[in-house]
């Protein structure tokens, strides 16, 4: 019996040992996994929560700049080229920028007996300037046009004019 007790002495020995080792790994190891866990959601939401902010920003700064842009349309009047062949009536738009920001006009809209929308690559136009563009379109005497001024923004500015 004594035999039998020292065997069983000696693994049970050992089978504590290793037990209380298994048990410090899997803390460990339970430890690092939260850790990468918790690194992990808080790079994450970090990354989310700069996103937000910068969409939000740009959001408010847009929104700020469309109601302090302004654009006068000053002048537009009808003509017409007798030198060139049909089509040969425009209208020539004058645009100035009374707002405090610069802007870019993006389009010219004219509405009469039929619609025209012109798109306007160069209208760039600083504070206090003026930009002026020809529109071929065929009016007729006396037709009442709708001119439509769209800005990068999306502001629409609009004016009615005759054709004379």
């Amino acid at each position: 019996m004594r035999i039998g007790n020292s065997l069983y002495n000696r693994f049970s020995s050992r089978y504590h040992r290793r037990r209380g080792l298994a048990t410090v790994v899997t803390g460990a190891i339970m430890l690092s996994a939260v850790g990468i866990l918790g690194t992990t959601a808080v790079s994450w939401s970090n990354s989310n929560l700069v996103t937000h902010q910068e969409i939000l920003s740009k959001s408010i700064s847009d929104k700020t700049n469309k109601i302090t842009e302004f654009i006068t349309i000053e002048n537009v009047w009808a003509g017409q080229n007798t030198m060139i062949p049909p089509p040969n009536k425009f209208l020539n738009v004058t645009l100035t920028n009374t707002g405090n920001i610069g802007l870019t006009v993006t389009e010219i809209k004219i509405d009469g007996i039929t619609s025209k929308v012109t798109p306007i690559t160069d209208g760039e136009i600083v504070p206090g300037r003026s930009y002026s563009t020809i529109i071929y379109y065929e009016w007729n005497t006396n037709d009442v046009l709708n001119v439509y001024v769209t800005t990068e923004r999306d502001s629409i500015f609009r004016t009615q004019v005759f054709a004379q």
